[in-house]
């Protein structure tokens, strides 16, 4: 003899946790099912062939849970059965089938209304906030009218673990979500101070050394000029170089350029114009012997 047995249970959601983030984690089968405490063991498998035909295309797993019977686990055991899940735009629908006739039907909704979106009408009687997320947990169960109790009882406690874990876990997941999006903003607004101190830099030696051809070298920081050829000017007269005023013998003389010795070898069968000439340059020398001899001398050989 089978019992029905509806019962609804709210569960609000701490500030800060975002609608879509509820709903992520409700769509994650394989995350609902290792956040229930009863379950130790669960793979996926196909449709059973008494499923009904709009349960077809749904998710089906085969799950074991771990019943205690008696308080303090003095006695337990193991129970498996089939259940599928069905994802809906606002939350989750599970229908799950154990053995004795046990059949339990489980709707998850994401409900509320976070500040600046229109109020939902809330139901009266089941206990539900007027501002603010909370989960709606709809239960339809059928069983033996001896085991209603106690199943209820054990549906009631380990899904309120259930909800509690899935709050922790999004309100983690929405905090290191914050935290690695405030770091990407940190490094980003860094890359755009960094680039403007180097503009700056830039802009600073564009004003030091307005032309290109200025350049900074990496190594010691030195400057390369262009080549520049000269060019005359003649409004600018270039200063001539001193030139050395004739060797007469005089005071004056001694403070110029000396006049390259020359050095002349004759034959011994050179003629008497040559004698005279070599003569006559010897009496030169010796009068220039008592002055200061400036700079090099040229010997110049003929």
């Amino acid at each position: 003899m089978s019992k029905r047995t509806t019962f609804t249970t709210i569960s609000p959601l701490p500030p800060g946790i975002s609608r879509d983030a509820v709903l992520a984690f409700l769509h994650n089968h394989i995350e609902m099912i290792d956040l229930n405490p009863l379950i130790k063991e669960r793979h996926l498998i196909t449709a059973p062939a008494n499923a009904p035909p709009e349960e077809h295309a749904c998710a089906w797993y085969s799950l074991t849970d771990e019943i205690s019977y008696l308080p303090g686990g003095l006695a337990t055991g193991n129970v498996s059965y089939t259940c599928c899940f069905h994802d809906l735009p606002t939350g989750l629908q599970t229908h799950c089938y154990a053995p004795m006739g046990l059949e339990i039907r489980d709707k998850w909704t994401v409900a509320g209304s976070l500040p600046g979106e229109p109020v939902e009408p809330v139901e009266l009687g089941i206990g539900a906030p007027l501002t603010g997320l909370y989960i709606r947990e709809d239960v339809d169960m059928r069983c033996n009218v001896f085991t209603t109790s106690f199943v209820k009882k054990t549906l009631k406690k380990s899904h309120g673990l259930l909800v509690d874990r899935l709050k922790s876990k999004v309100h983690r997941t929405v905090i290191a979500a914050a935290h690695q999006r405030h770091g990407s903003q940190n490094s980003l607004s860094g890359s755009v101070r960094s680039g403007s101190s180097g503009n700056s830099a830039s802009q600073s030696q564009h004003q030091m050394y307005p032309n290109p051809a200025y350049t900074n070298n990496a190594l010691g920081n030195q400057i390369s000029l262009p080549y520049r050829p000269s060019h005359h000017n003649p409004a600018i007269a270039p200063t001539p170089a001193p030139t050395p005023p004739a060797s007469d013998g005089s005071a004056n003389s001694l403070n110029a350029y000396p006049e390259p010795l020359r050095v002349r070898r004759t034959t011994p069968g050179a003629t008497s114009t040559a004698g005279g000439d070599a003569g006559q340059q010897r009496n030169e020398c010796q009068q220039n012997s008592g002055a200061t001899l400036q700079g090099p001398f040229v010997a110049e050989l003929e």
